[in-house]
């Protein structure tokens, strides 16, 4: 089996020797850079890497991979697709010799982290042939109609994300919209773009846009849909509408009623009006959830100290000071280093031994 791991990169010369050091397992190593002005060819040369110069004007993602793609030799196998920011786990070449057939199997589908508290299953390890990259901005494989996908399949985590906090992501937005200009129909693409103008402010277009995603026919999947309802109450609550805020959350709740995220955002929400019955109602439902599902979705805040934390505050308020000790003991747990639920212990405790 002949695996090559490749990669477009511009101006990442902080990751490249870490990136090589990680890849080191594959038969070839090949950085496409894209106009780096720093020392990322230089590095990647001395680690062994194979490097070749491309130029994509206008710049969009799927062109620049699509002509790294083209770059990797024909005899290669396994395309393993990758960011300078990524880092291969150990023993991962031994992972995907063991679940991938030869001559049967085109893509799989393994763990990642995204490096935000957050892991779930990904898809951008291909066959050599049969594929291309689609969509300006959150590109993805798609397979050749003339070719019958075979997946394999690993729980284990083979790549981690350790990405810059410092980079730009300036050119997302109009990426995102030439997406869903190209592809109106794409719901990926539709949500990341209302998702998008929601961290930029602009709460009235992305609430907007998320009922465009909504009303998608293949807009079918509850997480996403429940994130959408979610993004919108957000947005809701910035321009001071707390009742479709509220209205929005308890939609985002109908839509994965199983899933914490949107009895914590009832919750919040009800902590910040006061609403305490309310307020510990919701957390407590959602601490009734343990089930973490390994999707993106997934808010990390929601399976630490967080709703703990509201439980705490609202059995205070309430008079149940039991309650409210035995969740600051489990926030504490969770979050040693949090000082709130530090704090909110510290002063049942005094409260309780008065």
């Amino acid at each position: 089996m002949k695996i090559c791991v490749y990669a477009i990169s511009k101006n990442e010369e902080k990751f490249v020797e870490r990136f090589c050091a990680a890849a080191r397992a594959a038969d070839e190593i090949l950085i496409v850079d894209t106009g780096s002005t720093d020392n990322t060819k230089k590095l990647a040369h001395e680690c062994g890497a194979t490097v070749r110069q491309i130029t994509i004007s206008p710049w969009r993602f799927d062109h620049a991979r699509n002509a790294a793609l083209a770059l990797v030799p024909a005899d290669v196998d396994v395309c393993v697709s990758l960011d300078l920011d990524e880092v291969l786990q150990p023993g991962w070449r031994e992972e995907i010799e063991r679940v991938w057939k030869l001559g049967e199997t085109t893509r799989l589908r393994y763990m990642f982290d995204w490096g935000v508290g957050i892991a779930f299953k990904y898809e951008k390890i291909h066959a050599r042939s049969g594929y291309s990259w689609h969509h300006p901005a959150h590109e993805y494989p798609i397979p050749d109609p003339r070719i019958t996908e075979v997946w394999a399949d690993t729980d284990m985590l083979l790549v981690v994300h350790k990405p810059d906090p410092t980079k730009s992501r300036a050119q997302y937005l109009d990426l995102l919209y030439a997406s869903i200009t190209e592809d109106p129909y794409c719901p990926r693409n539709a949500f990341y773009y209302a998702r998008e103008l929601s961290f930029r402010g602009r709460w009235q277009d992305a609430i907007n846009e998320c009922d465009r995603y909504l009303a998608l026919p293949r807009a079918t999947w509850v997480n996403e849909r429940c994130y959408a309802r979610r993004v919108q109450g957000r947005c809701y609550a910035e321009l001071g509408n707390v009742y479709e805020a509220e209205r929005h959350f308890h939609l985002a709740a109908s839509e994965a009623p199983n899933t914490r995220e949107p009895w914590t955002e009832l919750a919040t929400l009800c902590y910040r009006q006061q609403r305490w019955a309310e307020c510990l109602a919701y957390a407590l439902r959602g601490l009734q959830i343990v089930n973490r599902e390994m999707v993106y979705t997934v808010d990390p805040m929601v399976w630490g100290s967080q709703l703990h934390d509201l439980v705490v505050v609202a059995a205070t308020n309430l008079g149940m000071k039991t309650l409210a000790l035995e969740h600051a003991k489990v926030a504490v747990t969770l979050a040693p280093h949090w000082a709130d639920s530090a704090k909110n212990l510290e002063l049942l405790q005094a409260g309780l031994e008065a």
